[in-house]
């Protein structure tokens, strides 16, 4: 039996030839099919990473973040019981267990504290957002994929990204130039670090409740399956005033840029711009003397001259003096708060001058276009107006018969039947210490001071409130002299409040503006 000899071709060595057996236009015919199967063959499709680089971190990457951290050593934990990263001393207190880079104990730790109270080199930011398994950039969550390609047109992209292979969680790292702060945490530096976090936060939909503790180890070295996969992109340093500048650019965010300080060409013009703004003052307070006068006389609720319930200022006739409208009309407004034993809030004082405003825009505008100040001046004025109102000696603020106030006579009164009715309490103290009185009165006394400690934790968390939510609003803090009016409490107890909530006034405030 013959077999056929082996030519030693591979399958790519054939071509289709024109045939003796086949006609010719059929050979072409079968040609130009395999020509067209050739070129509409698909091509591998590159999948979507958000502009992310997947080359996995090497050693020498590692040695580049070691070097940037400025660090020998972390505070690590090997698993997510976190309390087991601490180490229970003789004496009864915790120490953090550290471990130095130069040793395989840290690649054991999935989880590092990459900053401290005291100091950061890096910013972390934990995406909590689900994707796909995998481990890959692709493998982000949509959202999170088209928001870090932006910040990478940006040129604000981070410098480490680390993917959750299960469930496409992430956390980004950002190499910044190090912040410092004082033994209890506190700086300008660090509070930049927070406010520059939460916008980019917010921007990657992140976890709220991660606070720069405990992060993803990008020096781990174990077989962890939920270990993260960690991808370099660059090692690039960043000023966070720039960072957070660009990010709330691309949020839509309002810059809080500081009051230029002015200067002046002379002392000529120095001296013009303290008369300009002594007149101003001058003229506002006179406006507010004014409104005093008419509130306490009762008269503002029989001008005929009103126009939805606002009394409309004229430069001349038909064009409004819209500013001095404004004003004049948020003063009234804090007057009847006052009056009415309301709160002297800004959004209340803010609404009436809004009002005002665009009342007299509306009928008095003359063609010009609305100027109403931005928001920043409006709380400013806010603030102003709440001054002059609790400041105030009107007649209106004397009434004797106000709910809540004795008169002398009524509180001598007052005072001689404490007296005779405390002789009482105390004969039957000494009488019958373990009575049932006594025990009654303990009890009352107690429950009393259970509600005025709650009382007190209230109102202090009230305050502290206020002074972070004036803070995220404006940039800056109201002075105390604000918040005692605010809360009609003494300056004591705001500085109390604040100290509870470890928070920090800035230096160069006037004397008694400090907590």
């Amino acid at each position: 039996m013959k077999t056929k000899k082996a030519t030693g071709r591979q399958p790519s060595d054939f071509r289709l030839s024109p045939s003796t057996h086949l006609g010719e236009s059929t050979a072409m015919s079968l040609q130009a099919d395999a020509q067209n199967a050739h070129t509409k063959t698909p091509t591998r499709v590159e999948p979507d990473r958000g502009g992310l680089d997947n080359t996995p971190a090497s050693a020498s990457d590692r040695d580049l973040l070691r070097a940037h951290l400025g660090r020998e050593v972390l505070h690590g934990s090997v698993g997510r019981d976190f309390s087991k990263s601490y180490m229970r001393n003789a004496d009864g207190t915790n120490s953090p267990r550290m471990y130095r880079f130069d040793t395989e104990a840290l690649g054991r730790c999935e989880y590092v504290m990459l900053t401290n109270k005291q100091y950061a080199a890096v910013l972390v930011v934990d995406v909590d957002q689900i994707g796909t398994a995998g481990g890959d950039p692709a493998d982000l969550n949509p959202y999170v994929r088209s928001v870090v390609r932006s910040l990478i047109s940006h040129s604000i992209g981070p410098a480490w990204v680390g993917i959750n292979p299960t469930n496409g969680k992430a956390q980004f790292i950002w190499l910044i130039d190090p912040v410092y702060a004082d033994r209890g945490g506190k700086s300008a530096q660090m509070k930049l670090l927070a406010a520059t976090t939460r916008v980019l936060g917010e921007l990657l939909d992140h976890d709220p409740h991660f606070s720069h503790r405990f992060s993803r180890s990008p020096f781990y070295t174990g077989k962890a399956p939920t270990a993260y996969r960690w991808y370099r992109q660059h090692n690039r340093v960043m000023r966070l005033g720039d960072l957070v500048k660009q990010v709330r650019n691309m949020a839509g965010h309002d810059q809080f840029n500081p009051t230029p300080r002015q200067q002046f060409s002379s002392g000529r013009e120095l001296i013009n711009a303290v008369k300009s703004r002594r007149e101003e003052a001058q003229a506002f307070k006179a406006l507010a003397q004014d409104v005093d006068a008419e509130i306490a006389d009762g008269l503002d609720q029989y001008d005929p001259e009103l126009i939805d319930g606002v009394r409309v200022l004229w430069i001349t006739p038909g064009k409004a003096a819209r500013d001095e409208t404004a004003f004049r009309h948020a003063l009234k407004a804090g007057h009847r708060l006052r009056q009415q034993g309301q709160r002297l809030t800004d959004a209340a004082i803010i609404d009436a001058y809004e009002h005002a405003y665009n009342v007299a825009q509306t009928h008095g505008g003359a063609g010009r276009d609305s100027e109403i100040p931005p928001m920043r001046d409006r709380q400013t004025m806010a603030r102003r107006v709440r001054g002059y109102v609790t400041q105030s000696k009107s007649k209106a603020y004397r009434s004797t018969s106000a709910p809540g106030k004795a008169t002398s006579s009524e509180r001598k009164a007052l005072a001689t039947m404490g007296r005779r009715g405390g002789q009482k309490a105390a004969q039957r103290w000494k009488t019958e210490p373990e009575g049932k009185y006594a025990q009654e009165q303990r009890e009352a006394l107690s429950n009393a001071n259970k509600r005025r400690s709650a009382g007190g934790r209230s109102q202090a968390y009230k305050i502290a409130a206020y002074f972070d939510d004036a803070f995220s609003q404006t940039g800056s803090y109201p002075t105390v002299a604000d918040a005692a009016a605010e809360f009609t409490v003494s300056g004591r107890t705001v500085q109390r409040a604040l100290l509870k909530a470890g928070i920090v006034l800035p230096t160069g405030r006037k004397k008694g503006d400090r907590p």
